[in-house]
This record gives C-alpha cells, sequence and structure tokens, in this order.
C-alpha cells in the first residue's frame, strides 16, 4: 500500500472538511442538574435566552469518530431558546486523546464550538465499577468535573426523563442545539478584533446501544482558565451510562450576535488567561 503524502495545494474536491460529523462508538457519563438561573444567564449571550435552569452534560470515549483518531470529550451545556425554538447551548468543551487536535479544531473553525484541549489523554477519564461509574475531567493539573452515576435504574428527579427524550436502550433521539462562532479580523488600526458573532443551530441525532439510568452525583471546579464551577450544582437531576452514536446534521445560521456584548461572554471557553490582554501579570 502506497501512502499518499501531504500537499500544501489540494484540488477543489479534496479541500472541504469532512462533511461527515458522526461520533460513533461513545460511551460515558450522561448526567443534569438544577442550577441558578442568574448564573446561566450571565453565560448565555443575545439574542439566546435561557429557557431553563438546568444544565447537561457528559464525560464520553468517543471510539469510531468519523473524521479523526479516537478521543475523549467532556461538555457542558443550557438549555436556551431563540425565538420559540429551545436548544442545548454548549458552553464548554473539553478533549484529550490521540484525535483530540482534529476534533478540536474543525470544531472551532466549522460550528465555532467552545473546544479546548486537555495536555494528556487520561485528563479525561471513565473508570466503571459493579453498579456504578465515575468520570472526571482535569485540565492544567486541575479537576474541573468530577461526575458519578449510580446506575439503580432511576434518576434523582424523576423530571431528568425530560431531558432524555428517546434515550431508551435500542432508542433514538432528535435534539436541537445552537453554537455562537466568532469571526476576528483586523480594524482599523491593524488589530484582531471580533468583527461578527455568528448564531447557528444544528440538529444532532442519537442512536443508544445502550441507556442505564442513575441517580448522579455532579461536582464542578473551576480554574483561572476554566470556569466549569460558575454553574453552581443546586440539585442533582440524573443521568445514566449511555452507549450510542452521534451524528451532527445540517448547520443554519439563524442570527447574528452583537459582537460587544457576545465576545466577553465567549473567549474563556475558548482562550486561557495568558491569551487575553489583562488576564495575568506577567
Amino acid at each position: 500500500m502506497i501512502e499518499k503524502k501531504a500537499t500544501y495545494s489540494l484540488t477543489a474536491e479534496e479541500a472541504l472538511l469532512n462533511p461527515v460529523s458522526v461520533m460513533g462508538g461513545m460511551e460515558g457519563i450522561y448526567f443534569t442538574f438544577r442550577s441558578d438561573l442568574g448564573a446561566i444567564a450571565d453565560a448565555v449571550p443575545r439574542p439566546l435566552e435561557v429557557a431553563f435552569p438546568y444544565v447537561s452534560g457528559y464525560i464520553v470515549n468517543i471510539n469510531e469518530p468519523a473524521f479523526t483518531l479516537p478521543y475523549r470529550e467532556a461538555m457542558l451545556g443550557v438549555y436556551v431558546k431563540h425565538g420559540d425554538r429551545i436548544g442545548l447551548y454548549p458552553v464548554s468543551f473539553l478533549l484529550s486523546g490521540p484525535g483530540a487536535e482534529m476534533a478540536t479544531l474543525p470544531g472551532r473553525e466549522k460550528y465555532g464550538l467552545p473546544k479546548k484541549m486537555c495536555e494528556r489523554e487520561e485528563d479525561i477519564c471513565i473508570t466503571k465499577e459493579e453498579g456504578r461509574v465515575r468520570a472526571i475531567a482535569r485540565r492544567h493539573g486541575i479537576i474541573l468535573a468530577d461526575v458519578s452515576v449510580k446506575l439503580d435504574g432511576e434518576y434523582n428527579n424523576p423530571g431528568a426523563a425530560a431531558c432524555y427524550d428517546g434515550a431508551s436502550d435500542g432508542g433514538q433521539s432528535s435534539g436541537m442545539s445552537y453554537y455562537m462562532h466568532p469571526l476576528m479580523e483586523p480594524d482599523a488600526d491593524g488589530m484582531p478584533a471580533f468583527s461578527k458573532v455568528n448564531v447557528y443551530s444544528n440538529i444532532a441525532e442519537t442512536r443508544y446501544k445502550t441507556w442505564k439510568p442513575g441517580k448522579v452525583t455532579v461536582r464542578l471546579y473551576s480554574s483561572a482558565d476554566d470556569a466549569w464551577g460558575g454553574l453552581p450544582v443546586l440539585e442533582n437531576m440524573g443521568g445514566a451510562w449511555s452507549q450510542n452514536d452521534l451524528e451532527m446534521k445540517a448547520l443554519v445560521k439563524v442570527a447574528e450576535a452583537d459582537p460587544a456584548h457576545a465576545v466577553p461572554k465567549l473567549l474563556t471557553a475558548r482562550f486561557d488567561r495568558l491569551g487575553l490582554i489583562g488576564g495575568v501579570n506577567r
């Protein structure tokens, strides 16, 4: 087999990002908790509005992605609405493992997703024991999420089922997400500035192999660079251990956000403080 070498110049047919956005072979912990409405609102830029005082997330291994090597991912998201359409708005992603770079960079370029990479693959890890699963996500040596699920078949609060409509062994679900994509270009003084923020919507379809409900315990923490603890856990609602395949469908631009309002709410999930003016004492 002759290995094809990379080149700087591609044909028009080759110069396309992989259109197949399938996170195949996902397995890990899913969780939901009730949080402070004001804290959630502080993280959500206009024109999106907070829909519910709930936060959902996951810590998973993605073993068979269609667009890169296997990687690990942790996500934290809140429920918002645009007009009368409700969806999940991810406020932060953390990634590790062999495929993390090629999942982070196209995710940011294509969807505007707030993704950051961890230093080591084991910074995101899942351990499974009899009847219980625990997952940890850390970055720069600091634990940001520590989540465990007791797999007893019941959520902490029956109301959690509304967040997991369609999730079941062999089931399928479809959900709306919203993303903010800040775009940068030089200003009149030749300085980099965010000139536009696009608001996108996206449909994700999940095909479940397994979905094992359970009672969750969610602990979130913050560091100087990552504000996961900024959404307080007021009530653990429920979660699950799941094995599934997730496919992201067509991306649609639905609005533009005011950069002056939106960008300050977007930067720390995309850049560390060393990259931000006034972020640290140098």
